[in-house]
């Protein structure tokens, strides 16, 4: 349903954590997995990234898991899942606990002169 004032926001990023509930070796997976990078001495974290939908996930050897990029809360979770499958793929049981909108960005033209 549209706002009277025609005004709608475009969700523009969303970021979520979720924890998998188990420690991760995060140089085992920064050499298993292609599209990660983990320099420990610069960012305590595996920075791994996927094309489609274009999202990044920092890996946390906690086991917990920060995830940017998507553009509604459904494509956030759908992403969460699929960066857990790939952990679980390179031998870890995970387990999918505790995911959350942390926050969302939104845009909007005011329809101010300018």
């Amino acid at each position: 349903m549209d706002h009277p004032s025609g005004i709608v926001p475009t969700i523009q990023n969303i970021v979520s954590t979720v924890n998998l509930d188990c420690d991760l070796d995060l140089k085992r997976i920064a050499l298993s997995a292609r599209n990660a990078e983990y320099n420990p001495r610069r960012f305590a974290a595996v920075i791994m990234r996927i094309k489609d939908p274009k999202t990044t996930a920092l890996i946390f050897s906690s086991g917990k898991l920060v995830i940017t990029g998507a553009k509604s809360e459904e494509r956030s979770k759908v992403v969460a899942r699929r960066f857990a499958r790939i952990i679980e793929k390179i031998g870890y049981t995970v387990r999918f606990k505790e995911f959350k909108i942390q926050n969302m960005v939104g845009s909007c033209d005011l329809k101010f002169p300018a």
